[in-house]
């Protein structure tokens, strides 16, 4: 019977996979096929890139529209959807799931197939990709402690040693937990994600050598986790993913945007910063969203500009559904700060301001930047062509259609993503040919370009950027 694993790097840029940081990876898509235009959704933010992969849907469809998300019944209070307790508030307050669309851990188990999941993620994010592991009996696996574990996981941390403090301790111990309990006997599915080079890129800096450390052995510990799966009994049966959410860009100084709202057409709105950042209100007519949406335009420290669809959108602001995140829970302006194609100090592409407590030098995720769209994507296995490097596009929500075709279970039309079949030995290339889309709007000296990617019915986002 088939098997698929995928790992996940969380935050690893293209650029840093290479033969003196990720050899192992390397070597891996040597041997299988690479995708050299895969891109993340927007926001680029974990959560919101974890339920595109778990559901293999857009945020439009899935509804877990930000890092931190306006509360559905009141817009005055926000949630940060890193903190799984919170996120199962939301589900009370509600009454209703997480997430709009099911998740792969829900389909598997429907045809009678297991699933296990082991992050060293938030607590958010690993609730984020099965909600409903106790209900379905399935095994969810978290570094930050067994309450923030389904029975089964805790069951498996109880005989693990305890998980080291660092985080790239941390990534290192679950890879091995992985390797050393799990691929013995896998499940139909297991999802691996890990919180490196993301947690050192965020804290000791893009491109340091504190992350560049990190990634170097978390590409070690892959690399035993490859070997193993060579020389083992499901080397045939198990297919390998190898991904990243997102990547990141340098955080090039800070801006602290709260002050610059009070007596603005947005005072009264509830702000969530960051790099992406949102406006949300409770009761607040066309009028209201698009008089702040237009104030933004004419702010040299904002970049993209979007508004909620079916309002009168003021010169230079795009619809939200342009980047395929007009969801209900979404906050009706979503702007993104001022950043730039330059090089950081440490030569890599791709700066921005911050408002938030991560350090000058650091790295942010969340924006438009080619540097934090762009993401890694290979795949490994019997099934799989050697050594093709796939030009076609491909994204966050095309691992879940994969995955489900790969283990031979229907659902995979019902999902925005497509099923990656060029990569398969007795697959072919998409009918459809790659055609480039561009949004422009202007707004006297201020211009905004989001650069897109269609394939058939299928959208990929590429780049946005203020002009």
């Amino acid at each position: 019977m088939s098997k698929f694993l995928l790992v996940v790097l969380d935050g690893l840029r293209p650029d840093m996979v290479g033969p003196d940081t990720t050899p192992n990876l390397v070597a891996f898509a040597a041997a299988g096929t690479r995708f050299l235009r895969a891109r993340s959704v927007f926001p680029s933010e974990t959560r919101v890139c974890s339920a595109s992969v778990t559901t293999g849907c857009l945020p439009r469809r899935h509804g877990l529209v930000a890092n931190r998300i306006p509360h559905p019944l009141d817009a005055r209070r926000s949630v940060d959807t890193g903190q799984m307790n919170l996120l199962k508030a939301v589900e009370q307050d509600t009454g209703a799931p997480l997430l709009d669309a099911p998740t792969l851990a829900r389909l598997l188990h429907g045809a009678g197939r297991d699933v296990a999941i082991l992050s060293s993620g938030t607590t958010g994010q690993t609730y984020v990709l099965n909600p409903e592991a106790d209900a379905l009996g399935q095994l969810t696996l978290s570094v930050h402690g067994p309450e923030f574990c389904s029975a089964r996981g805790r069951d498996l941390l109880a005989r693990l040693s305890p998980p080291p403090a660092a985080p790239a301790e941390r990534a290192v111990w679950l890879a091995e937990a992985y390797r050393t309990h799990i691929l013995p006997e896998p499940p139909d599915l297991s999802i691996l994600w890990l919180c490196e080079p993301d947690s050192s890129g965020h804290y000791q800096g893009l491109g340091s050598p504190a992350q560049l450390d990190a990634l170097r052995a978390a590409d070690a510990a892959f690399g035993r986790l490859v070997a193993d799966w060579q020389a083992g009994p499901w080397r045939d049966a198990l297919t390998i993913a190898v991904a990243s959410d997102h990547g990141h860009a340098t955080i090039s100084g800070h801006l602290a945007i709260a002050p610059h709202l009070a007596r603005s057409p947005a005072e009264g709105a509830t702000l969530m910063p960051g790099s992406s950042c949102g406006l949300a209100w409770s009761n607040a007519g066309g009028e209201t969203i698009a008089a702040a949406a237009d104030w933004l335009t004419r702010q040299d420290w904002v970049g993209s500009v979007f508004a909620t669809d079916g309002i009168d959108l003021p010169l230079g602001v795009l619809p939200s559904s342009a980047v395929l995140a007009n969801h209900a829970r979404a906050a009706q302006v979503v702007f993104t700060l001022r950043t730039s194609a330059a090089r950081s100090e440490r030569g890599l592409p791709g700066t921005t301001l911050y408002d938030g407590d991560l350090p000058r030098g650091g790295g942010t995720h969340g924006g438009l930047l080619g540097a934090e769209l762009h993401t890694v994507l290979m795949l490994g296995g019997a099934r799989i062509q050697r050594g093709l490097l796939a030009e076609t596009p491909a994204g966050l929500c095309d691992l879940a259609p994969t995955v489900l075709t790969l283990l031979g279970l229907p659902g995979a039309e019902a999902m925005d993503g497509r099923i990656l079949a060029e990569a398969l030995h007795d697959g072919h290339e998409p009918e459809a040919r790659p055609a480039a889309e561009s949004w422009e709007a202007a707004n006297g000296t201020y211009r905004q370009r989001l650069a897109r990617t269609r394939l058939g019915r299928h959208i990929y986002l590429d780049e946005g950027f203020r002009g």
